[in-house]
């Protein structure tokens, strides 16, 4: 069976927790980071993967995001807007380097949390997601010793699988270790989604995705223009930082848009571009 319109996988983590090199070593490619303000991040990056089963087959879309603050992260993924994308969402890969101390391990358990608060938010209880809690190397020697049973049972209590990266082959039960049990427990995973052409009163929107980012720009410049007074006078630090977070969220809005089918994308972005509005 071929899969028309996957779901989505979405890979997480804070800054610097390899999650290029999850997917170099799952997909055998990972997309470049970007720079903002300086800085390399994976924020809206967008990746495939084509995945043959004797099942099924699917190019499953692949997100990536990067948590730099938890209680921020959070607030933005349960607003009702968010829901939309994380409906859409059939895998949770959030990677974290291994602990040093225990205020890393309290990071964590925290970002653990988050995520499920936010799959609970817009799926409820019988959310149909895999979720896997993947385990980093750490250059720090030596890190925050926990055994492999301690972390499964830490992980399971927040919905989470918990893989450690660096295992590899298999367990005394036969079963896959490392990353390759990451692909195990994806190719497992329920990845039909749901055809954008059935159901649903939603209202007809024309143009293309190039005329939809168009769209995006002119009110980006329209902001910009209200802000500066009609083309008068600076734009101050508050006004600096709520611009810089708007072209952040249309950046995302169009990766995000990448692997969807056509009506899927056109509805997508512009809702998500009208919500994003409204906020301002």
């Amino acid at each position: 069976m071929d899969i028309k319109n996957p779901r989505r996988i979405l890979v997480v983590g804070a800054p610097g927790s390899g999650v290029l090199s999850v997917l170099k070593e799952l997909t055998g490619s990972a997309p470049e980071p970007t720079t903002f303000e300086g800085q390399e991040t994976t924020a809206g990056l967008s990746h495939e993967w084509h995945l043959e089963t004797k099942y099924y087959t699917a190019t499953l879309p692949i997100w990536l995001d990067e948590i730099t603050s938890v209680p921020e992260w959070r607030t933005e993924f349960t607003k009702p807007e968010a829901r939309e994308v994380v409906t859409v969402l059939g895998g949770w890969i959030y990677c974290f380097k291994k602990p040093v101390s225990t205020q890393d391990l309290d990071a964590i358990k925290d970002t653990m949390q988050a995520i499920s608060d936010v799959i609970e938010r817009a799926c409820g209880y019988a959310g149909d997601t895999v979720c896997l809690a993947l385990a980093m190397p750490q250059s720090t020697t030596p890190y925050l010793e926990k055994s492999s049973e301690d972390w499964e049972e830490l992980c399971m209590e927040h919905g989470f699988e918990y893989v450690d990266s660096e295992a590899k082959g298999k367990n005394e039960f036969g079963e896959a270790l490392g990353v390759q049990r990451v692909r195990e427990a994806l190719e497992a995973g329920d990845w039909e989604g749901v055809d954008p052409d059935v159901g649903g009163d939603v209202e007809e929107i024309e143009g293309s995705f190039a005329a939809e980012e168009a769209e995006m720009n002119m009110e980006l410049f329209g902001i910009k223009d209200a802000l500066h007074g009609d083309g008068e006078g600076e734009l101050g630090e508050k006004d600096v930082e709520e611009l810089e977070v708007l072209m952040r969220n249309m950046v995302a809005i169009k990766e995000m848009g990448k692997g969807m089918e056509e009506a899927e994308r056109k509805r997508f972005a512009a809702k998500a571009v009208d919500d994003l509005m409204k906020e301002l």
